[in-house]
């Protein structure tokens, strides 16, 4: 789901900057300290799927203009499901077309992506974030 809008992908990949990082006392590892925590992903589509944020950058005014919209992908298998949530997401537009003469698939299209709201990422609903750094930034 990109906002409310379903949209069937190719394939989609999410990946985690966590930032934590050890600490050393003269040269030796005595600790960890949390630092910057950022997630980008990309996003594959068919032409279909891409006309979804075409008529969105249009509404908007343009493919920049297009609002942060919350992302859910969903992936299960026979046995096994996986929802992950990536809130406040900023797409813009990195491979507009990719298609090749002997290619008899779809077009396709890459949306890169990244999170920008505090809620960050949740993997089948837990908060991927410390939640209590999060209180600490305030509203």
């Amino acid at each position: 789901m990109f906002g409310t809008t379903l949209v069937n992908v190719r394939s989609v990949s999410l990946n985690i900057e966590d930032g934590v990082t050890a600490t050393k006392t003269r040269g030796i590892v005595d600790g960890w300290v949390n630092g910057e925590a950022s997630a980008s992903g990309e996003i594959s589509i068919n032409t279909e799927n891409l006309q979804l944020l075409i008529d969105a950058a249009s509404e908007a005014g343009s493919f920049q203009q297009v609002p942060e919209a919350d992302i859910t992908f969903t992936g299960k298998t026979v046995d096994q499901e996986l929802k992950v949530a990536a809130y406040g997401c900023k797409v813009s537009m990195a491979k507009v077309l990719e298609a090749g003469a002997s290619n008899a698939d779809a077009l396709e299209h890459t949306i890169p992506y990244i999170v920008t709201d505090k809620r960050f990422v949740e993997i089948n609903g837990v908060p991927y974030l410390d939640q209590n750094r999060i209180a600490e930034l305030g509203d």
